[in-house]
């Protein structure tokens, strides 16, 4: 018997970066471990990366194409090989091109975990296909988007400068991680002697630490960034210099902000003004300070122009391009993603999107995945009859769940491919088994503005007849006719890509990860890449493309009638989005969906912590079991997201409406101008105690 040890990273689904040591004895992983010696995550790793080997050998992975037989969602299926899967596939798709075509054809991706999100996109402009569906405009793109348009790039917070201020804003990198942030890494910057702000609802482990906690009213962060802008301009807490010689618009801004006095933001965001100003000032006056900001700004109908109001407060305070503050990470030396996705093989891509139809910036790769399934329910602006899914369970992760069903109920042809049997994947006429990163050869973290890329070296060989996606869409391309843009061997696009960098991938491999030059300053040579050079307090091109180009608040609807709770939801810690339900060891941590409501809530309605509740919104209704909490506002209702039930009946999608928090949500209503977003949190609702057995 032999054993070896193999470094590589993980994914958990998503972009992933903690190092990991696995253990593989005669062709088995029998070990996981975190790796103390990775340079970036330095031995910090979560539960579920350590899930792992239950993810790779756990009796529900899918382990053969499966092609359906009888009605869509019956749970009927016929086992096939991969010729024929990828033949059924190619020939559905070239027939529906044929018919409508390539508008007819589109893909939805989830969080992507490495390089195949990138491979669908090089697939779809190929195809001269616009409808590749995405999170994006409720996962990262506001945030980035609006820090392009502002100071010309992503300001990544530098939690190994010497900042003195963390101001920690709808993250917690503790429970969750986010792109490019692990929580042992910003728990170094707090231990070094950093003040922590953190603007949260719900009392985390992280706001139990903070000198400050802004137990900010949900889906306000618009209110209260404003508020912030207000306070820096009128108490002269901004940098002057840096306003006079880098900043445009500042006139503008100051006008825009002066509404937002501390009594209206206060009254709105229910955070008294004495903390909201000595919050202000703590993260102004410390130099140098920081903002981690968190996917979860990203969930309301103001979500632009709340992540706008964010990166104006590090440049007004002077915290852009500062060691200790919010920087530019430089790429490594990289083949460019705009030649990885040959996104010039398709000139009138962004003529040709949905998003055009909504008035959306013409910036986005993808389209928000509730404008696809409108689109198929509508069959306008054009039909759009077949669909392929990697990675994603849009019956539970996305906005108006039924609506989703309808949508999906409705195709020509559905084809996904997932590690195990999900509600969306019971749907469909085609699933394909997916290895998981232990299985195959990737790249992590590519495309995404964090200066740093991660070698996911294989493990062990895929798991019976289970595929990589990059295999898969290798090998689907091909059949689609573009040969020269997939090669005979998939691993020559890892090489392909690593080239600038002078390395091979058993090169990359040996360094385990590449990171860019770090830089400061680096406006005082070049300026900003934006029109005007500067960073626009006004924004010329939100302007020129039909928007705001001021940042802007609304004032909250008082809660009242039918509906006297606001509902927000969590990511629990042990689980990714909609994943990991399948896993016995995650579940045995967190087993079923909770709704957090305060002790004097529960009290006034007559409900026990264990008892099972209706929470109603004017979309609909689900059913989760109470946790009591004196964490939280006694006027918020805090609900698990992302729940379906693998042990339940396929033929009943596996209970996928039961506890689903989207089945409360909806896109009928307003959605955020600039980019879609529709509101995912701070959902006016009520809360109703079920009777025994419901």
């Amino acid at each position: 018997m032999t054993a070896n040890w193999i470094r590589t990273h993980c994914s958990r689904f998503d972009h992933g970066g903690c190092g990991m040591k696995v253990r593989v004895l005669d062709g088995r992983v029998v070990e996981i471990r975190p790796d103390s010696t990775d340079p970036f995550s330095r031995g910090w790793s979560c539960v579920k990366g350590m899930a792992a080997i239950e993810r790779l050998y756990g009796a529900r992975r899918l382990t053969r194409p499966l092609k359906r037989r009888g009605v869509r969602g019956g749970g009927k299926w016929e086992p096939v090989s991969w010729d024929e899967a990828l033949d059924l596939l190619t020939v559905r798709f070239k027939d529906t091109i044929a018919r409508f075509g390539p508008e007819g054809i589109a893909f939805a991706q989830g969080a992507p975990r490495g390089l195949e999100f990138f491979l669908l996109l090089r697939l779809a402009n190929l195809l001269n296909t616009p409808n590749t569906a995405a999170a994006q405009h409720i996962c990262h793109m506001p945030r980035e988007q609006m820090a392009m348009v502002t100071c010309g790039f992503f300001p990544v917070a530098d939690l190994d400068g010497p900042s003195r201020c963390a101001l920690v804003w709808g993250s917690n990198p503790l429970n969750t991680n986010e792109e490019g942030v692990l929580g042992g890494n910003l728990m170094r910057c707090i231990l070094g002697g950093a003040a922590l702000i953190v603007v949260d609802p719900l009392r985390t482990e992280l706001a139990q630490r903070a000198d400050v906690w802004l137990r900010v009213r949900p889906g306000t962060d618009d209110l209260l960034a404003l508020g912030f802008l207000h306070l820096v301009i009128e108490e002269n807490l901004y940098d002057r210099d840096f306003v006079r010689d880098w900043t445009t618009g500042f006139d503008d801004l100051r006008k825009a902000v002066k509404p937002y006095s501390p009594e209206r933001v206060s009254r709105g965001t229910w955070i008294s003004k004495e903390e909201l100003v000595r919050a202000v000032r703590l993260y102004s006056e410390s130099k140098p300070a920081l903002i981690q900001w968190g996917n979860a700004i990203e969930h309301s109908i103001n979500s632009s122009q709340t992540c706008r109001s964010l990166v104006l407060l590090m440049a007004l305070t002077g915290n852009l391009e500062v060691p200790g503050g919010n920087i530019r990470a430089r790429a490594p030396e990289l083949q460019k993603l705009s030649e990885f996705i040959c996104l010039d093989r398709f000139p009138d891509r962004s003529q040709k999107l949905i998003n055009r139809r909504y008035g959306l910036i013409p910036r986005l790769l993808t389209v928000p995945n509730w404008m696809l399934v409108q689109a198929i329910l509508d069959q306008s602006p054009y039909p759009v009859r077949g669909l392929y899914a990697q990675g994603t369970n849009p019956l539970v992760s996305c906005a108006s769940s039924d609506k989703v069903f309808r949508a999906l109920s409705r195709l020509d042809f559905l084809a996904v491919a997932d590690i195990v049997m999900t509600p969306t994947a019971a749907m469909a006429d085609l699933v394909l088994p997916a290895a998981t990163h232990l299985e195959f050869n990737d790249i992590g973290h590519y495309g995404l503005p964090h200066g740093i890329v991660f070698a996911r070296p294989k493990a062990v060989e895929p798991r019976c007849e289970c595929r990589a996606d990059m295999k898969i869409l290798n090998e689907w391309g091909r059949r689609m006719g573009f040969e020269p843009f997939f090669p005979d061997d998939p691993e020559q696009i890892l090489d392909e890509l690593l080239a600038p960098s002078g390395l091979d991938y058993r090169g990359f491999v040996e360094k385990g990860m590449l990171r860019g030059r770090k830089t400061y300053r680096t406006y005082e040579e070049k300026g900003f890449t934006t029109p005007g050079g500067k960073v626009e307090c006004r924004s010329s091109l939100l302007e020129k493309w039909g928007h705001n180009p001021l940042p802007s608040a609304t004032d909250p609807v008082p809660l009242s009638g039918d509906f006297p709770f606001l509902l927000t939801s969590s990511k629990p810690k042990n689980f990714f989005h909609s994943g990991y339900r399948h896993l016995d060891m995650l579940r045995a941590r967190h087993p079923g969906p909770r709704t957090l409501i305060h002790p004097e809530t529960a009290r006034a309605l007559g409900i026990k912590e264990g008892d099972s509740v209706r929470v109603v919104t004017a979309s609909g209704s689900m059913v989760q079991e109470v946790l009591l909490s004196g964490g939280i506002d006694p006027r918020v209702v805090y609900a698990d997201y992302g729940w379906w039930f693998p042990e339940e009946e396929e033929k009943d999608l596996f209970g996928r409406r039961k506890s689903n928090i989207n089945c409360l949500t909806t896109f009928d209503g307003p959605f955020d101008p600039v980019l879609g977003t529709t509101q995912m949190r701070a959902l006016p609702c009520r809360i109703e105690k079920c009777v025994q057995g419901e």
